[in-house]
């Protein structure tokens, strides 16, 4: 069971809160914002060997190289290892490239993220593509909240009322490299929608909230690659959003991401 003293607890809170202030925010000041995570990460006993165990036997150069859009077998979209310590030590990388002048960020930003809406929405796919797994990585290995205090799981004593988030139902199966590509398709499109909710001035505060939910809820699933929770969601999304003129077509174009794993 891991317990952190109040000290720990802190400098593990500075980090999750480092990461929050880049994925919440937009491109200016983010070599001061990615200063703010690396320094956390130097900062706190945990996360620093973490990421150290992370980095054994990892290959930034090919995993990077495997990952972006320029890779012919990602479909045009840049998607991250599955495996969460190869996760971590690739972001963890690729910010400390960023850090040294080794990557330019508008640019890399430009060339995998790109969004014809403008670059604030190019720069909160980047965050939520990369940022928010990596944050996500880190909890999950570490088996904690932000605050830095263990998450207690389900046990074997559960009785059958209990919910099963890695199958909901369903016998796991091996993800094929094409149905990777449409859940990095499907994601682009739920971040495109999450950022149209966010900026959408015509909708109610608690509709907005709401939809949010939901869609932090559908982003879960896509981790958990389960399209029986995704398919579940959608029909409250759907609700939710109703005939908001400006919504719809974000909507409609994650509906066809989603429409492409049965075709």
């Amino acid at each position: 069971m891991a317990v952190f003293n109040d000290n720990e607890k802190q400098k593990l809170k500075d980090f999750f809160n480092a990461c929050n202030e880049m994925i919440d925010g937009r491109f200016i000041l983010s070599d001061i914002k990615i200063s703010k995570i690396l320094n956390a990460i130097a900062n706190s006993t945990v996360i620093y060997d973490l990421v150290a165990k992370c980095m054994v036997d990892f290959n930034f150069k090919s995993e990077f190289r495997n990952a972006k859009v320029s890779n012919k077998t990602n479909g045009g979209y840049f998607v991250l290892p599955t495996d969460e310590t190869k996760i971590v030590a690739l972001v963890f990388c690729f910010l400390l490239e960023v850090d040294n002048n080794h990557i330019n960020l508008q640019n890399f930003i430009n060339e995998n993220f790109y969004n014809a809406d403008g670059y604030n929405i190019s720069y909160s796919n980047f965050a939520l593509n990369m940022l928010v797994p990596f944050k996500n990585s880190v909890l999950n290995l570490l088996n904690i909240n932000e605050n830095g205090e263990e998450v207690k799981l389900f046990n074997e004593e559960v009785t059958t009322n209990q919910i099963v988030m890695d199958g909901f139902g369903e016998e796991n199966y091996e993800v094929t490299p094409d149905e990777k590509i449409l859940y990095a398709n499907l994601l682009r499109a739920l971040n495109q929608l999450f950022s149209a909710v966010k900026r959408e001035e015509k909708i109610k505060e608690d509709n907005r909230a709401e939809c949010i939910i939901v869609i932090k809820a559908i982003k879960e699933a896509i981790h958990l690659e389960n399209l029986k929770i995704i398919n579940a969601l959608i029909i409250p999304l759907n609700y939710i959003i109703g005939k908001n003129k400006r919504l719809k077509p974000y909507f409609d174009d994650l509906q066809e991401s989603l429409l492409d794993f049965y075709k």
